[in-house]
């Protein structure tokens, strides 16, 4: 309980950051899947809606994805890209800060 006050007032002092930093690791692992996927590689809009939901390690986004794709591919793809894209996101995170 007397750890609430200190967390509070962490969040209000680093949390906007926080956020920033967020989004850049967000952006900075979807939009390069994005690309290659949409214009390298070609792939249909069904594979590519499951990896870029296992990219951001998001269950609502996958959900989303198969509403739009009625299929089983994107969760194929999902369940695919999940476990590396966790470890890749995890490397990220950790070499960001060293270049800020």
């Amino acid at each position: 309980m007397a750890s609430g006050p200190k967390f509070a007032a962490a969040v209000a002092e680093t949390g906007l950051l926080m956020v920033g930093l967020g989004a850049v690791v967000l952006i900075g692992l979807v939009v390069p899947v994005l690309v290659l996927g949409l214009f390298v590689f070609r792939m249909p809009f069904e594979d590519l809606a499951g990896i870029v939901s296992g990219a951001c390690g998001n269950a609502a986004i996958l959900a989303f994805s198969t509403k739009l794709a009625p299929t089983d591919r994107p969760d194929i793809n999902y369940a695919t890209i999940f476990p590396g894209m966790t470890l890749v996101k995890i490397l990220f995170v950790s070499v960001v800060p060293a270049f800020l």
